[in-house]
Formats: structure tokens, sequence, C-alpha cells
């Protein structure tokens, strides 16, 4: 009896184990979602090949991007078919044909409990969208299409990545707002449908506008029942094409007359104006930046990016860790992000370093956010194959679920 006794004990307090392991008492997982670009494959010598993702520091990859084609179809890049076959499919198999199993991004993420999503649309790839949710037979063939990626791919949902609904310039029409609630009630119907069959749950997000017109495009209240998270993208906010310097993901605003340009306004916008659950809010934290030449400070005017000491129009953070030497490095107390100005020269660096990202994921826990989206997960990833701006997140938020 006293044996008995004791192993029911034993047994219990595994079962408590397992229960606080995978329902840790401070609540819910905080999602760590991670673009992956396809087209990065083959940066920097394959550095960021799916070989080396740290995929134990994610809850969800999106695959970037698959685009919607004017029939409603779903396509690749088609200048990138071959490394977009080895991501999706899996490493060839020279000696029996086929691939070989366990290579695909899907298949290595599994192995770790990280889903992975199929992110359709981006910003040049978003000119279709418009016409397709406007048609009633090619939202029904896009949501089918949606269905095949992830049955061919293996994946566990659906990213849609349309920017942005009435967007003039990506053949954006007023019925836009009306149509893009149509198109994702094709997508969550047919997924439902599929989860009828397999037994399995799959999701559908939509990487979203942090506020302005572009908010005002949507209907949002009819969107969020559709949509198991609304990643809002609370980045870009400034950049080169603004009439002044600016921060590109301040967590405050800066300045009274920027009241509706952060991250915390975005979130309220989403949370308190439209009454969508904090849990469902996943916020911006962006791994790169942007640059202003001939400027000479923060908010004021400039000259374009600088493509001199930053050959692309931004730059990601690696990118910028080797030009630290040549700045001085400042903290505006009110937005709570760094900036640089040039030493020798006038040029303004906006940017994300390891204490702005560790405040944006605090924000998260501290709001009862569901988790931050990070473009792109390649960015932080130094030579030395450490992830500094991610394992601040990973720390900050495992440091709350285990209190």
């Amino acid at each position: 009896m006293r044996t008995s006794a004791t192993n029911s004990l034993k047994l219990f307090q595994i079962w408590i184990l397992v229960l606080l392991a995978v329902f840790p008492a401070t609540g819910q997982q905080k999602q760590i979602i991670g673009y992956y670009p396809s087209w990065k494959w083959e940066s920097r010598n394959n550095l960021v090949n799916i070989d080396a993702i740290p995929y134990e520091k994610f809850t969800i990859i999106d695959y970037a991007f698959l685009y919607p084609t004017h029939d409603g179809g779903i396509a690749g890049i088609d200048t990138l078919k071959e490394i977009e076959d080895r991501i999706l499919n899996g490493d060839h198999d020279r000696i029996n044909g086929g691939y070989v199993p366990g290579t695909s991004l899907a298949a290595r993420a599994h192995r770790h409990g990280v889903k992975v999503m199929a992110s359709i649309g981006g910003w040049e790839g978003s000119k279709e969208f418009s016409q397709i949710a406007a048609d009633p037979k090619k939202r029904s063939t896009f949501a089918y299409s949606c269905i095949r990626q992830i049955i061919e791919y293996d994946l566990d949902g659906i990213d849609i990545d349309w920017e942005f609904p009435g967007y003039a310039e990506h053949n954006g029409i007023p019925a836009d707002k009306q149509n893009f609630t149509l198109l994702l009630q094709e997508i969550r119907d047919s997924l439902t449908a599929y989860e009828k069959q397999t037994g399995k749950s799959y999701l559908l997000t939509a990487a979203l506008p942090s506020g302005g017109s572009n908010v005002e495009n949507m209907e949002v209240e009819k969107i969020a029942p559709l949509l198991d998270f609304l990643n809002v993208m609370t980045y870009d906010i400034y950049g080169e094409w603004s009439p002044v310097s600016g921060h590109n993901a301040p967590l405050y605003a800066g300045r009274s007359e920027d009241s509706t340009l952060s991250v915390d306004a975005s979130f309220r916008l989403y949370h308190e104006k439209y009454g969508i659950q904090a849990e469902k809010i996943n916020l911006g934290a962006p791994f790169y930046g942007h640059t202003y030449k001939n400027c000479a400070g923060l908010y004021k005017k400039h000259g374009g990016p600088d493509r001199e000491h930053f050959p692309n129009d931004g730059f990601f953070y690696y990118e910028l860790v080797h030009h630290l030497d040549k700045f001085t490095r400042h903290w505006d107390e009110k937005a709570m992000v760094p900036y640089l100005i040039g030493e020798n020269f006038d040029t303004f660096v906006s940017y994300d370093d390891e204490e702005s990202v560790k405040l944006k994921a605090q924000y998260v826990i501290d709001q009862s956010a569901g988790g931050l989206i990070i473009w792109e997960i390649t960015a932080d990833f130094l030579p030395d194959g450490t992830t500094p701006l991610l394992n601040v997140i990973n720390t900050t938020f495992r440091k709350t679920m285990t209190k």
C-alpha cells in the first residue's frame, strides 16, 4: 500500500510538472513570429540558409513570399524556383530521386515545435489582391490555392500580407474595404472545411497597417474574428520618404504631433478603438532601420537615404554593427528608441538595438499582447552565428513565463 501511494504521488507530481510546462502560471505563451525571405538564402555566402535558422527561438516562421496570380492562383518567384524548391520541399535525393525526408523548412521547424506558414503578398506582391477579392470565383480559387500550399508543403496556415487594401498604387479601389473581409472569410471557410478532413487546426493571420487611412480601408471588427492573429506592422513609421527624419519604430510618440505614430498608439488603436482582444495582437519588431543624409538630427530636413555608407535604401542590423564606431549613439527618452548621428558627417540613423527591442518585448508582456513579429529573421544574424536582438526577445519572454 505504501509503495502504491508513493508511486501515485510521483505520477501526480510528474503530471503537475507537465501541466506547468505547457500552461505556465503567468499566462499564455508569447508569439515570436519571424519572416524568412527566400531570396536571403544565398546572401552572405548562404549564411542563413534553412540549416542555420535558430528554430528554437521562434514560435512561428512565415515563409516570405508567395504571390497571388491574376487568376486567383498562388505562385513563387520565377527567378528563385530552385531555391524555393529546396526551402519548401527539401534537398534533392540524387540517388533515389525525389526529396530527402526531413529537410524542408516545415520539417525542420516541426522538429522544434515551431509552425510554418506561407506569407502571401508583400509590398511588391500585392497588386493582384484587389481584383481577386472583387471576384467571387477568383476568391474561391485563391482560397483553394491556399489549401493546396498547406497540403503540398505541410504548412500550418496562411498569412495574408496585402499591403494595403484600398492603396491606389497597388491597384487598390474603395471596394477593397468590404472585399478584404470577403476574401478572408473565403479562406477561413476553406481552412475550416479542411480541418474537418484532417482533424488538425490551421492558422489564418494577416499583416496589417499600423494606423492612419490604411486602417480605415479595412473592416477591422469584421476581419478580427476570422483571424487567429492580427500582425500589426509597427515599423516604417518614418522613413526616407518622410519630409523630416524620424524613428522607424518608436515605442511611444516622440513629440505631440506624433501622437498616433508609435507602437503604443497602434496597439491602443486596435485594442481600445476596435475592441480586439490583446492576445490576438502581435506588434512589429524591426531588425532594420533607415538612414538620412545631410541631416542634422531628429525631426530635421534631410537629403534622402545615405547610400554612401549604406548601399541599401535602409539597412539591416548586421550591417549597422560594422559602422557603429562612425556614429554617436543617442537615446530618445520619450520614444524609447535609440538613434545615431555621424561623428564626421551629417547622417541620421533610426534603428532598434537590444535595449529598445527588450522594451518592446516588455511592452507586449505588460499589455498582455500576443507577441512580436520580426522583419526579418536573417537581419540580426551575425557572422559568428549569434542573434543579439532575437536573443533579447527570447530572454525577456522566458523570464516572465517562468516567474
